[in-house]
């Protein structure tokens, strides 16, 4: 009864507050208001994003904005292009260029790509400027001033004829790993085998600058002291990281739960952000130290204003929008730079991170030419509403989800054609045809009433989920109003009602029906704008753009007074065909993956002698029942690798064998999830980085578990010592990754007991 009395009320008696007065420009915080400020990570400069690089950063972010701007919310949206570091040197030297020729024709196909996909910065910069240089020279100084930046020295590969340091991609040589021998492995990946490659294990290793032997050299380089800051992020954290996306939270906890670590922030590269520190002039700024000041930058290239966004804390409320891979970079790295600066600084409040997009059943590869990239969703005829439709009803946000194309052809011909392009085409038809383009007067009975109150429920469950950014879950409440409307229409047939030879009272209630209907238009021409911005102003056009759909009401209402006059609607909605299916399907299938290299005798043979003496091993080591149990599980999971080894190998599933003893025994052996790393820290940069950022998630997962399991009390000893095993295994994997000798974890191990 409440709801029918709200929904009458608000029919009754039409709020104001959706008519908004347009911000200035530029847009500043403003006392008193609502101040987002909104970043989306920066796209590096080398090449072309895919829908995957899309949804997880650029799109997201502008369905947040547009909403934010419906709501009335002073919003500045910034994004830009990442354009130092080695991969932009790398790129330029493949293609004959200069680092800035290849930043200047990147940034062109990003900025039209997001152009076309309606992206609505306020401002779409870049990181090679003026005002780059000075912020981020101006945040170093404040850091090495406050103690929080020393030296130390690195072994490099150096080579003597092009006189520089080279970083790993511009090393090549023979792949290290057994049973490889690829003779073109790169400095920090093999193409070969697909392994991660420190630069400094390769065989034979060359110059990709000039083919000449590098030697191995001593490099003085800098680095952010991240554990004297740790105290003050974590108590950071502790305030604010309970608004983030829980995927963004667990991986910054696993960061941070072992402690930080010292990171190198400067490189011996050529382009980059100079290092002003007399004895490193020649370095530049490593690219994840570098690269979120952009966002800062970047906001001083649009308004010289730029601090009352940045320096602002209380007045600002900050949002940045990136995939999973990126997220100790915004929630650890940068946050720590600010704060050893001791400024003021405006801080991430909402960190939103998303999962990954996969395409059909694999991976997006530019290389193989397998899935859609940006330039190529442009040319499909598909129109960018669709798009944009389909990326964000897909969008991963708990999971990893999987573009198809049948898939869109579905969503496209249900849900944007027959629910949503219906009903507006119908109940805007109604009023154009049988009532001569002027909507109608309404006289709403109880039922119509009980209809606006089903509305308003969605709309509001629709605010919510946008607010908190559960943007899957806003589309579907949009449809949801379509589809009542659709409903709404069906059982009462005003078309029907309206024909001369009805009744007066069947002419009134026909009219109310359609008046009502073609405000619940109105409304889903308001509410879809974050999703289909052309969409929704196309429907707005139709209806002659009244005043009161420039922003987001707290319920349904009568946008449209009785003699309102209206445009001929026209089809919103194209039907996709199943030829078209076909032929993109096969477009961007791309070329099959390669076939699995056939096993390396000599690599499996080597393969079963380690797990024979490893087997003997922990045999002896039971045996004797001197040796600890984190020994003996230590042993076990270094066992439980070799045969995962072995299996790769072999080209088989790499599950524990179904021989393992404890499978004997009725437990399920651990199946441990092992990823080929590099076996040094050093400054091996992103590849290491993704690395330690999923195993330290896996290492904390897989603690929780053990520490389940064991309160449960009910657990047998073999299956605990089984997950035991997989966690040692686990850390073991980590501390290689971070370039820890895996052989201290059981000492230091000790030592924490006593």
């Amino acid at each position: 009864a409440e709801a029918l009395k709200e929904a009458q009320s608000a029919w009754l008696h039409p709020s104001q507050n959706t008519i908004h007065t347009a911000h200035p420009v530029p847009v500043l915080p403003v006392e008193g208001e609502s101040n987002v400020l909104i970043t989306s990570a920066l796209p590096y400069v080398n090449n072309v994003p895919h829908l995957g690089n899309i949804i997880g950063c650029v799109l997201s972010a502008d369905c947040f904005a547009r909403f934010c701007r419906l709501r009335g919310d002073n919003v500045l949206y910034i994004c830009g292009t990442d354009e130092y570091g080695t991969a932009t040197e790398t790129k330029a030297l493949a293609e004959g260029l200069t680092p800035q020729q290849i930043c200047d024709e990147y940034h062109a196909i990003h900025s039209n790509v997001y152009k076309w996909f309606n992206i609505s910065f306020d401002h779409f910069g870049r990181t090679t400027t003026e005002h780059q240089t000075k912020i981020a020279q101006d945040i170093f100084f404040k850091l090495d001033e406050n103690g929080k930046i020393f030296k130390e020295s690195v072994e490099q590969l150096y080579c003597k004829k092009c006189e520089r340091f080279l970083a790993d991609r511009f090393v090549e040589g023979t792949c290290p790993h057994l049973g490889c021998g690829y003779e073109d492995a790169r400095g920090d990946q093999c193409d070969g085998c697909g392994k991660l490659i420190n630069a400094m294990e390769l065989v034979k290793p060359r110059c990709k600058l000039c083919s000449s032997s590098p030697e191995v050299r001593s490099s003085n380089h800098l680095f952010l002291d991240l554990p004297s800051i740790e105290p003050d992020l974590n108590l950071w954290l502790a305030a604010c990281s309970k608004q983030w996306s829980s995927n963004a939270r667990i991986i910054c906890e696993s960061w941070i739960r072992d402690g930080l670590k010292t990171r190198c922030i400067t490189r011996d590269l050529k382009w980059g952000t100079p290092v002003p520190k007399d004895g490193f002039t020649d370095k530049v700024f490593y690219v994840w130290f570098d690269a979120p000041i952009g966002y800062i930058s970047i906001t001083a290239c649009y308004t010289n204003q730029w601090e009352k966004w940045w320096k602002n804390p209380s007045l600002v409320q900050y949002y940045e929008f990136m995939a999973k891979d990126n997220v100790p970079f915004h929630g650890v790295v940068f946050p720590s730079t600010l704060l050893g600066t001791s400024d003021n600084w405006t801080k991430v409040n909402y960190l939103i991170a998303t999962e990954y997009l996969n395409y059909e059943d694999g991976k997006f590869s530019k290389s193989r030419g397998v899935g859609v990239f940006g330039d190529h969703a442009i040319e499909t005829g598909i129109p960018s509403d669709v798009w944009r439709f389909y990326l964000l009803y897909l969008r991963p946000e708990v999971h990893d989800t999987a573009f198809s194309w049948v898939d869109l052809q579905t969503k496209n011909n249900s849900e944007l054609l027959n629910n949503l392009g219906n009903f507006v085409h119908r109940a805007l038809s109604f009023v154009f045809k049988f009532f001569g383009s002027s909507v109608p007067a309404a006289k709403p009975i109880e039922s119509d009433f009980g209809v606006m109150a089903a509305i308003n429920q969605e709309l509001q469950l629709y605010t919510s989920a946008l607010a908190n950014n559960h943007q899957r879950d806003g589309l579907r409440h949009i449809l949801s109003i379509t589809r009542i409307g659709n409903q709404y229409i069906q059982e009462h047939e005003p078309y029907k009602l309206i024909k001369p030879d009805r009744s007066e009272e069947d002419k009134e209630r026909g009219a109310t029906v359609t008046a009502v209907a073609v405000n619940i238009v109105a409304l889903v021409s308001v509410i879809l704008d974050p999703y289909m911005p052309n969409t929704a102003e196309h429907i707005k056009i139709f209806l002659n753009k009244p005043p009161h759909l420039q922003g987001l009401p707290s319920l349904f209402m009568q946008f449209l007074p009785a003699g309102h006059i209206i445009q001929e609607p026209k089809p919103l909605i194209t039907p996709i065909d199943d030829d078209m299916i076909k032929k993109l399907s096969k477009q961007f299938a791309g070329q099959a993956a390669p076939e699995k290299k056939p096993a390396n005798p000599a690599e499996v043979a080597q393969l079963e002698s380690l797990i024979m003496e490893q087997g003997n091993k922990v045999r002896k080591l039971k045996e004797s029942g001197n040796a600890g149990k984190d020994v003996v599980a230590a042993e076990v999971a270094t066992l439980i690798s070799l045969k995962g080894r072995l299996a790769a190998a072999q080209g088989l599933n790499t599950a524990t064998p179904a021989k393992d003893k404890k499978k004997k025994a009725g437990v399920n052996a651990a199946k441990v999830e092992h990823i080929p790393l590099s076996t040094h820290a050093g400054l091996n940069g992103a590849l290491d980085e993704k690395d330690v950022n999923h195993l330290q998630v896996l290492v904390a997962q897989q603690g929780d578990r053990v520490r389940t399991i064991k309160a449960k009390g009910s657990v047998s000893k073999d299956e605990i010592g089984v997950e035991v095993a997989k966690l040692l295994d686990l850390k073991k994997q980590l501390a290689i990754a971070q370039g820890i000798d895996p052989s201290t974890l059981n000492s230091k191990d000790k030592k924490k007991k006593k």
